[in-house]
């Protein structure tokens, strides 16, 4: 009788013991989606103190270290959880956003890698994982994770394919202009209105409220025939509606080539809802199925002749291709 009392007793111990972390997990959650990080990381804490070996708490706290940008400690937390279960997709895929927010491209390779080894489904595993190849200098790479990711169904692998790949994976006619690598851009928007296809990109550490430069790629379906002055004339009249006082200059143009193409600038001082100045360099480019009307532009009064040197070589590499 009393070995079967003290088994009820140590039993009934356990129970209080799981269950009490438990709760304290439970409690965390309930902040954690609340995003209150500080007092969901106390409950989590609370629930390793009780279990030191409770997995989902180390991997809680660290998802929530990493929101508050403590990446020690959640570097720490991770490195935990995957040492008491070496399969927990979750941490090494966590891992990989610790490392990537940090600008530790190379380190996180093998964290995501390991992540598509256990799941080559996994969310946005292959996405981020040719982001990580692209900044790393692997464009091949980079377009092939970007392609398994699209067939996936990954909804963002178009844009990430624009962006690296420069629309090779559009069927039909595309435009590939390919971005440099090292200037570090990103996909800031991504519109498609009927007829006309946009892309907005900007250097990884701005926003489109808040650009130095800021790049467009813009394609409109089914315009076909148009003279190069007559698209030049149209930009610069739109761009006179916000700016009176823009300066249309004309760089170049060759009619006579397969794909007619013309580059030019416009420069404006200011706009009448804003007092700061932009200035663009346009590449227009007539393919046979739709016109291909881009830019680079910054927040200056007029372009130097060494920027515009540099941006009429960028856009003279692109080419009409079809898939």
């Amino acid at each position: 009788m009393k070995i079967i009392t003290t088994l009820l007793l140590i039993l009934c111990c356990f129970n209080i013991f799981s269950q009490t972390a438990e709760v304290h997990l439970q409690n965390g959650i309930a902040k954690h989606n609340q995003q209150d990080y500080k007092g969901a990381i106390k409950d989590y804490e609370k629930a390793i103190k009780v279990n030191p070996n409770y997995k989902e708490a180390y991997f809680n706290r660290g998802t929530c270290a990493l929101a508050m940008r403590n990446f020690k400690l959640a570097m720490s937390d991770f490195d935990k959880t995957i040492e008491l279960d070496p399969k927990f997709i979750k941490a090494y895929y966590n891992r990989t956003i610790t490392f990537v927010s940090q600008g530790q491209y190379l380190e996180a390779l093998p964290d995501i890698d390991k992540t598509i080894e256990l799941d080559a489904t996994y969310p946005n595993a292959l996405s981020l994982r040719g982001q990580i190849r692209a900044h790393n200098g692997d464009k091949k790479g980079a377009c092939e994770d970007f392609a398994a990711a699209k067939q996936n169904g990954d909804k963002k692998a178009d844009e990430y394919l624009n962006q690296f790949c420069g629309n090779e994976q559009l069927p039909g006619e595309s435009l590939m202009l390919n971005w440099p690598e090292n200037e570090n851009w990103k996909i800031g928007s991504s519109q498609e209105n009927g007829q006309t296809v946009m892309l907005q990109l900007i250097h990884a550490d701005e926003t489109l409220e808040n650009w130095t430069e800021i790049g467009t790629m813009m394609s409109i379906i089914g315009a076909k025939n148009i003279p190069m002055d007559k698209a030049m004339n149209l930009m610069f009249e739109q761009a006179k509606l916000n700016a009176p006082k823009a300066k249309l200059t004309f760089i170049e143009k060759d009619e006579s080539a397969k794909y007619p193409w013309i580059i030019f600038t416009i420069e404006s001082p200011n706009f009448k809802n804003d007092k700061r100045p932009e200035s663009q360099l346009w590449y227009i480019i007539q393919g046979k199925d739709a016109l291909y009307s881009n830019f680079r532009a910054i927040k200056q009064a007029t372009i130097s002749e060494e920027l515009k040197e540099k941006w009429v070589k960028f856009f003279k590499t692109g080419q009409i291709i079809y898939k």
